[in-house]
């Protein structure tokens, strides 16, 4: 299959594209800059008095001010910057500053670098979605897409729906129309167009823009599978071999009774490789693994493969998330299975791929958790500190995550926050009679990284 569109040029935003078109309510503050039309690389957030080591040029640096006591400091600062090959400055107003120190103005017109200011409201983290959707504007609306079209798509496979049903539901999906013009018929010189090998061409019809062509080409790739799965007799083969995994997951039938079930060469060989998928790929992965033994099974499309067939290689390619077990006999299959199963339930919650060593780490160990088992921790050791810093102005979560961040280091955690190792030990000891729980404890540590993480989701 292949795409006529040309490929997009990236490009950058500026500052008129950041106080102008970005809707995020940045201010300006006039530092004699004559244009606002310098190009903005990337954003960097920092609270050092000298960024420099850390910047490449170009880009937007953002500061709460921290390190921006005094006029020397705001000096060295701009200065550090600048000579780094910065585009501008953001300052977050609010946290540590109410406004704008005149030193950084006064600096900053100097040097002739551009001063935005961002209000309590804005964090530095909306600034930098937005450089980067700007900058990389196509793999962020290629994945967009593919994420809200990927599903529809493979409801109609499970309907068992026709090309022309297949083609409407993605229409809706990205708000435009799409025909099928059969083979051999030519297609307008410039069309937004994807080959589907024997059936013809798909053409993109809408106004404004055009999807993306990698977008195009896993619509391309469904209908091409669509017209395989009128083939029953295979489907029909695939919930079978669906039921038998099934069995075998569940301990109710030996891995090696399949040889005597399925005719499929992977099973009389070495290591098998099992991964799973959304329910409803099988008609798409039966012709992404030719050589795989595809298996519809409830809820889930599980494949089998030997070395022959990567598909953890070829994951990225089909757009839709998986998650793929560590290679193992067939005499463990049953927990493969279940392996594999863990991993794409991660991988619908992260997208993309998960593999077995994404399965061994502290973080997908945290999410895979439901939020019950998540929210003592948050509701014992946060929600206390929370309110005392709402209450009082106090730091102790930020100095807590800093702390973590830094694996226990308190002069790391005092270099970070520019403090005296006292005072982060004071913050520490603090936590301890608020919590009853000490952060220079190993296990303590832990339990504040858990009540951390289900905080930042919510829990």
């Amino acid at each position: 299959m292949t795409e006529s569109v040309p490929d997009r040029e990236v490009s950058a935003p500026t500052f008129a594209d950041l106080l102008e078109r970005s809707g995020l309510g940045l201010g300006h503050l006039d530092t004699g800059v004559a244009g606002l039309h310098r190009q903005i690389t990337w954003s960097h957030t920092t609270e050092l008095r000298d960024p420099s080591r850390y910047l490449r040029g170009g880009e937007l640096v953002c500061t709460v001010g921290i390190s921006l006591q005094t006029p020397a400091d705001c000096a060295a600062f701009v200065m550090a910057v600048h000579a780094a090959g910065v585009a501008g400055i953001c300052f977050g107003i609010g946290d540590v500053h109410d406004t704008a120190p005149q030193a950084l103005i006064d600096a900053c017109r100097d040097h002739g670098l551009p001063l935005l200011i961002a209000p309590p409201a804005v964090p530095f983290a909306t600034v930098s979605r937005y450089i980067a959707d700007f900058q990389f504007g196509g793999a962020v609306a290629t994945a967009r897409a593919t994420n809200a079209l990927v599903p529809e798509l493979l409801s109609s496979q499970r309907r068992r729906e026709s090309s022309r049903a297949l083609l409407d539901r993605a229409g809706q999906v990205l708000g435009c129309y799409f025909l099928l013009e059969p083979p051999g018929r030519p297609v307008e010189a410039g069309a937004v167009s994807a080959t589907v090998d024997g059936m013809g061409t798909v053409v993109w019809v809408g106004r404004g823009e055009p999807p993306e062509p990698a977008v195009l080409e896993v619509i391309a790739r469904f209908l091409a599978a669509s017209q395989g799965e009128r083939d029953i007799e295979s489907a029909l083969a695939r919930e079978r071999v669906g039921q038998l995994l099934s069995l075998v997951e569940r301990r109710m039938l030996l891995p090696d009774a399949l040889s005597q079930l399925l005719d499929w060469p992977g099973l009389m060989g070495g290591d098998i490789d099992c991964s799973a998928w959304p329910a409803g790929a099988g008609a798409l992965l039966s012709m992404a693994f030719p050589d795989a033994l595809v298996a519809d099974a409830p809820e889930v499309c599980l494949v089998l493969s030997t070395g022959a067939d990567r598909p953890a290689e070829m994951a990225a390619d089909l757009s839709m998330p998986s998650g793929h077990a560590a290679s193992a006999p067939l005499t463990e299959l049953g927990a493969s299975i279940s392996q594999a199963r863990i991993a794409l339930d991660l991988a619908r919650q992260r997208g993309g791929s998960i593999g077995p060593d994404q399965l061994s780490t502290f973080g997908s160990l945290l999410e895979g958790l439901p939020p019950s088992r998540l929210a003592p921790f948050k509701k014992q050791l946060i929600d206390p500190l929370e309110a005392l810093d709402r209450d009082r102005g106090t730091q102790h979560i930020r100095t807590l995550r800093v702390f973590l961040a830094a694996n226990g280091s308190l002069i790391d955690t005092a270099r970070e926050l520019f403090l005296h190792t006292n005072t982060v030990r004071h913050r520490l000891t603090r936590i301890t009679q608020i919590t009853g729980r000490n952060p220079l404890n190993f296990e303590d540590q832990a339990a504040f990284t858990i009540g951390l993480r289900a905080a930042d989701r919510g829990t």
